[in-house]
């Protein structure tokens, strides 16, 4: 039976932060810290490489977008918009806790495994079995609203050709032949 990771992607569990060394030999060189939420003790910290960019590239381009814009924003749902929306689902502790743990997305949560979860812990799989119906929920809605808005555009639609085959069907046929003048 395959492993879980073999089957999803591994590295999208994991937390990717791409920065700006700003001490020592190697200052304004960007580097890379890979930690995986939840594991404080398995740290990576390097130089960048052309390897991360790759394997790694939706982080590299927040990373590039930060550096030219200013400040850009985390992909996914942030845990705070998840306490806005839900605030029965999660509480300001929870959400401090899992900052510090590097859990910054509500998608992370979700796709958290078991050891990831321990370092939580307990309620640590209920957190994540609330996260998961929260996306659940977020997204029925927001296919909902897709579907009431494609809905609307299909009746403007079906208006629009109702209104032209009314127009067209007044000049249906082969135009009358014009009286030939003998002279």
């Amino acid at each position: 039976m395959p492993l879980d990771s073999d089957i999803n992607n591994a590295d999208a569990q994991l937390h990717v932060e791409f920065y700006l060394r700003e001490d020592g030999p190697n200052k304004g060189n960007p580097y890379v810290r890979i930690q995986a939420p939840g594991d404080k003790t398995n740290v990576i910290d390097q130089p960048v490489r052309d390897d991360h960019k790759g394997r790694f590239p939706r982080q590299w381009l927040y990373f590039q977008m930060q550096q030219s814009e200013g400040a850009a924003q985390e992909i996914g749902t942030p845990l705070s918009q998840w306490l806005t929306d839900a605030p029965d689902d999660i509480n300001r502790d929870q959400i401090a806790e899992l900052t510090i743990l590097k859990f910054l997305t509500v998608e992370q949560l979700a796709l958290a495994s078991d050891s990831q979860l321990q370092r939580v812990g307990m309620g640590g799989v209920g957190l994540r079995e609330r996260a998961r119906q929260y996306l659940n929920r977020k997204n029925r809605v927001e296919s909902n609203a897709e579907l009431e808005d494609t809905k609307r555009q299909l009746a403007e639609l079906q208006a629009q050709m109702q209104a032209m085959m009314a127009t067209e069907s007044k000049k249906r046929g082969r135009p009358p032949k014009e009286p030939v003048m003998e002279a």
